[in-house]
């Protein structure tokens, strides 16, 4: 499958004005920007135009064209990659009076379609408000804009017109539950999203794709049936969110929106236990087989190296691209299901314990009974693309802590 990587910088100014007894928030929308230069320009003016057409349809909002504030970015040095850090978002929302900074990364998925996946910023807070789960919209542009409105609708949370007189109204707070396939949590003033995982089956271990990197303990690969769907961290914990459950921080790389880290398995627990005190609900760590199912992508999984595609660099902050630290999460792209940082980042510990795999078929396992380490998975910022392999396994004592290592939860 070819895949084409663009990024699209939309932004949201802050004109007010009263129309219809409702605020009307302007939207800037940015030149596409192709930095391998291979995309073909009528895809990408298609994809900036219908992406126009479905924020002018929604109730509240205008869409006004303005490519030469692409001139502030180049003036200004901004990253051209998807990933806009907090002072590049302060200092151009000062510049053009935004609200909001919206990015979207489109990609080629076959022939006829792409993946368009895009997110919210909010210049004051410089922190995510909203993320769209990965749309395949096609490349006829009269079939692509039913795509973009959902995308609209999911980041803006409001009626968008589609023509033939009616509407699909997302009420209430961007907090609040997001249809079946997301869940949004708020503990205090802090909100953290998570991504449904349907039930399925899929083959655990050193599968085709992981070609010659297997290490011993991914073998034998087996079948692994997961009964029940669950819930799992659309991103892994951040700082903000730990430190509002727990009252600490213990992370060695200070940033609200990083992973925390230096956590032992025993902090995760801990956590885990006042999070659900909070919440009224049951959160966990993952097992690693519904860790391992998530990273694959599900029951929409395409098979691929690392959680969400072949190319480490597309996915994961791993030791040739972090510059020897950890990086604000969702920074990089998602996976099948729309869960980031899967491959990279920190190593996120799991409920097992470690132990060696059998070949016979399990269903909801939950790992050896006992055991003198805990199962970590998915590689981090210090490591090589290897570790971060979705089949790839590590493992650590439950007091271990390192700069390295932190986790995600899930909701059963």
């Amino acid at each position: 499958m070819r895949r084409l990587f663009l990024t699209i910088a939309l932004i949201f100014t802050a004109t007010v004005t009263l129309f219809a007894q409702e605020e009307v928030k302007r939207v800037a929308i940015l030149k596409t920007v192709d930095e391998a230069g291979n995309v073909p320009l009528g895809v990408k003016v298609n994809l900036r135009s219908t992406l126009a057409y479905a924020i002018s349809h929604m109730q509240g909002y205008e869409a006004y064209t303005r490519v030469d504030l692409s001139a502030i970015m180049d003036e200004q040095k901004f990253q051209r990659t998807g990933l806009v850090n907090d002072s590049q978002i302060k200092k151009l929302g000062e510049m053009t009076g935004a609200s909001y900074v919206l990015v979207a990364e489109a990609a080629y998925y076959d022939e006829s379609h792409i993946v368009v996946t895009a997110t919210i910023i909010d210049v004051e807070t410089a922190r995510i408000k909203e993320s769209s789960q990965p749309e395949i919209a096609p490349i006829d542009p009269a079939k692509m804009r039913e795509s973009c409105i959902q995308i609209a609708r999911t980041l803006l949370g409001k009626t968008v017109n589609s023509g033939n007189g009616g509407g699909t109204q997302r009420g209430g707070s961007s907090y609040a539950q997001q249809g079946a396939s997301t869940l949004t949590i708020r503990v205090g003033n802090v909100s953290f999203e998570m991504i449904k995982v349907e039930a399925g089956s899929f083959t655990m271990g050193c599968t085709g794709e992981q070609g010659s990197e297997c290490e011993s303990d991914e073998s034998p690969y087996h079948r692994v049936t997961i009964t029940q769907a669950y819930y799992i961290g659309k991103f892994e914990v951040t700082q903000e969110l730990y430190e509002a459950v727990m009252g600490v921080n213990p992370s060695s790389f200070k940033g609200y929106d990083r992973p925390v880290e230096s956590v032992s398995w025993e902090d995760a627990q801990e956590f885990c236990a006042e999070l659900s005190r909070l919440t009224g609900r049951r959160f966990s760590l993952p097992t690693e087989a519904e860790w391992e199912y998530a990273a694959r992508g599900g029951n929409k999984s395409s098979g691929s190296k690392y959680s969400g595609g072949y190319s480490a660099a597309a996915v994961a902050w791993y030791t040739d691209n972090s510059g020897g630290q950890t990086h604000p999460v969702g920074t990089k792209r998602p996976n099948e299901l729309g869960i980031y940082d899967m491959s990279g980042n920190v190593w996120e510990w799991c409920q097992d314990w470690y132990g060696s795999y059998g070949s016979s078929s399990q269903t909801d396992p939950t790992g050896p009974y006992s055991g003198s380490s805990r199962v970590l998975r998915g590689g981090s910022w210090y490591s090589n693309a290897r570790c971060c392999r979705v089949a790839n396994r590590s493992y650590g004592a439950p007091s271990y802590r390192g700069y390295y290592v932190g986790f995600r939860v899930v909701l059963h």
